[in-house]
């Protein structure tokens, strides 16, 4: 029969084996990123996490000149004229109303929503004027308070046509330098999401059903990442998206969580895995992809991008990758649509050189990766209505200079045999 003094022994030894476990040095590489029990050290431990914010308020700018007037054929309904109230509808509640560029490219008048509507839909901006793109932007910057939440978004084509000034031709030259330049002084982010309509001659003839057009997004990078989900995923439900794709945001950290890993147990919320059994374990990652350009759920370009690496004599495989997307499936408390766009991520490590190992894995951002928009780019005639002149060296302007998007910060994942 057990007395007070053995139930008190049995108690004592199961504390003193608890304790030991508990005491149980996980980190046996003693690699700076983990504590000894497993739990990661924060380097940055004020980082916050970067999350898509909703603007306090968003401008639009509408270009008006010759080169838009396919879109723009009066009484004659066209995709851009769908596609563009569609976004602006969104924004009502958050829009002062519209800005209609003037043909030297300065700011005009702010016109109301619903006139703006009977405008574009009766062909009162029909224009003979040219593009001014380098102008334009400065306007629309010198009309913006991104430090007040606002954005600004300038509908155009982009096509840089500087007719009646000085030198055109080596204007054209200077093209991608003075976009830079432009936005380098301004040091905030932007993005530009490539758009498809179809383009009518002045008899309301399709002339093609795919004429490329843009809406370029500038602010802070919080604001410009929710505007582009929202427009890129508006445009690609009405089938008009071409892909998008934006600098001069810091990004942090990828966020990541896993999921059940097999031969091993995750040590609570950590990306610490213990008890490894067996010859290999599986890691099952789930990495955030819905704060990214959306080019990163291509499973091309996701393998190009993300990458791991043993610290420590180790092997590890990607194994497996799946994409979950839902771009405007459900709103959050503020009632704004939110996208979600995940990567999972079957790892597998095997071959522990030692009772425990590090894996670093980092996210590279496919900044000047321009597959989807190529088709739309290689013209030297600025009246073709189904390319894209000259926006190719306003997409390399975005990316001069100090205007760049931050490389992602590396993630760590401890794997040990001990527990």
């Amino acid at each position: 029969m057990y007395t007070k003094k053995h139930y008190l022994k049995h108690a004592l030894a199961s504390f003193a084996i608890l304790i030991l476990f508990s005491c149980s040095n996980i980190n046996t590489v003693n690699d700076p990123h983990f504590e000894s029990n497993g739990t990661l050290v924060l380097a940055d431990s004020t980082e916050i996490p970067f999350n898509p914010q909703v603007p306090i308020n968003v401008k639009f700018y509408v270009e008006v000149s010759g080169s838009m007037n396919g879109f723009f054929r009066p009484n004659r309904p066209t995709q851009f004229k769908a596609d563009v109230w569609q976004i602006l509808s969104y924004y009502s509640q958050i829009t002062p109303g519209v800005t209609i560029l003037t043909n030297n490219g300065d700011v005009g008048e702010i016109i109301a929503m619903p006139d703006f509507q009977t405008k574009m839909n009766t062909g009162a901006f029909i224009s003979s004027a040219s593009t001014r793109v380098p102008l334009m932007l400065q306007s629309v910057i010198s009309d913006l308070h991104p430090d007040d939440g606002e954005v600004a978004i300038l509908i155009s084509d982009m096509k840089y046509s500087p007719v009646g000034s000085a030198a055109p031709e080596v204007l054209l030259t200077q093209y991608s330098t003075d976009i830079s330049k432009i936005l380098g002084n301004y040091n905030k982010a932007v993005c530009l999401v490539g758009a498809t309509s179809d383009y009518l001659d002045k008899s309301g003839n399709v002339m093609t059903d795919k004429s490329p057009y843009y809406y370029f997004i500038i602010g802070n990078g919080e604001q410009v990442a929710s505007v582009r989900n929202v427009v890129s995923s508006m445009l690609e439900m009405n089938g008009h998206f071409i892909d998008n794709i934006d600098s001069g945001i810091d990004y942090g950290r990828v966020s990541c969580s896993f999921g059940i890993p097999d031969n091993c147990y995750q040590l609570n919320e950590e990306p610490t895995f213990v008890g490894f059994d067996g010859d290999t374990c599986t890691i099952k990652m789930k990495v955030g992809l819905e704060n990214y350009r959306w080019i990163l759920t291509s499973p091309e370009v996701f393998a190009q991008s993300f990458h791991t690496k043993p610290l420590y004599g180790s092997n590890d495989s990607i194994w497996h990758v799946v994409f979950d997307v839902k771009n405007i499936t459900e709103k959050d408390r503020t009632n704004m649509l939110v996208r979600k766009a995940t990567a999972i991520v079957e790892l597998k490590v095997f071959d522990l050189a030692q009772d425990s190992e590090v894996i670093e894995w980092t996210l590279d951002l496919p900044n000047m990766n321009l597959g989807l928009f190529m088709p739309y780019f290689d013209t030297q005639d600025e009246n073709d209505c189904t390319k894209s002149y000259s926006v190719d060296n306003f997409i390399l302007g975005m990316f001069k200079g100090s205007v760049v998007n931050k490389s992602l910060k590396p993630n760590y994942i401890l794997i040990s045999k001990n527990q």
